[in-house]
């Protein structure tokens, strides 16, 4: 059976908006939700950090950054070992927003089970763990 990159991608989108609607009540979207989330994962994080986590580029993420910063949703500490150093850490109202954020995404994960089946949500899940193990394009996709 051949994959069907183009419902694939068709999916995907429909996911990432329905994640983005869903979002929008805590008022993160979704590169915010992801950053308060590795942020949380490590209990506190430099721009570098999340860049290498996200797979972002470390200006993508100081942008992202600043505007959470600007926002007082992060918070950010100078390193007691390295005066050039930050950490980034949530503030309150972090996460307060992280919080409603991952209630309604709980919601939004009920109704995928309740529609699809909670077999198709263990399935993503696989999935997504899988295709973390091989962040590099470089290790799909080549013609090697």
């Amino acid at each position: 059976m051949q994959l069907n990159v183009s419902e694939l991608l068709r999916a995907l989108q429909i996911m990432e908006r329905n994640v983005s609607v869903t979002l929008m009540y805590s008022g993160l979207r979704v590169p915010q939700f992801r950053l308060l989330e590795q942020i949380t994962t490590q209990g506190s994080a430099t721009v570098t950090d999340l860049s290498k986590a996200l797979g972002i580029t470390r200006a993508t993420t100081s942008v992202q950054v600043n505007e959470l910063l600007r926002s007082g949703i992060i918070a950010m500490e100078e390193s007691e070992v390295d005066r050039r150093s930050f950490h980034l850490h949530l503030t309150e109202l972090g996460a307060n927003k992280l919080k409603v954020a991952r209630s309604d995404l709980a919601v939004m994960q009920q109704k995928l089970e309740r529609h699809f089946g909670p077999q198709l949500v263990e399935c993503l899940n696989h999935f997504t763990r899988e295709m973390g193990k091989h962040k590099s394009s470089s290790q799909m996709g080549n013609r090697s």
